[in-house]
């Protein structure tokens, strides 16, 4: 009769550790993600801080020409985009109404 084989361990040890490795492979990968979501997460958390602290609009109160009444400045930032203040004012409004003739 035919001589018996021998049972092939190395081959079933090499299929083992091979399954092992992908496992070990695909669960740093989900821990990865898992880190990575977590950083994006708190960074978007800091921005809308900052952003939510840079867009609140500030109230100053001076004296004005009214007695018992300030002048009030509302700033904001986000309309402002950090631009330096002006030395120009709004003109007073004036009641005379000019309408240029159409058949001139």
């Amino acid at each position: 009769m035919g001589e018996q084989q021998k049972f092939p361990i190395n081959h079933l040890a090499l299929g083992a550790l091979e399954w092992l490795r992908e496992r070990w492979v695909d669960g740093r990968v989900e821990m990865e993600m898992a880190s990575i979501d977590k950083q994006v997460k708190e960074i978007g958390e800091q921005w809308d801080k900052e952003d939510e602290l840079n867009r609140q609009p500030t109230v100053e109160e001076g004296p004005s020409s009214v007695s018992d009444l300030p002048s009030l400045r509302i700033r904001n930032p986000v309309v402002e985009r950090g631009t330096e203040e002006s030395g120009t004012s709004v003109a007073p409004s004036s009641d005379k109404i000019q309408i240029s003739d159409p058949w001139d």
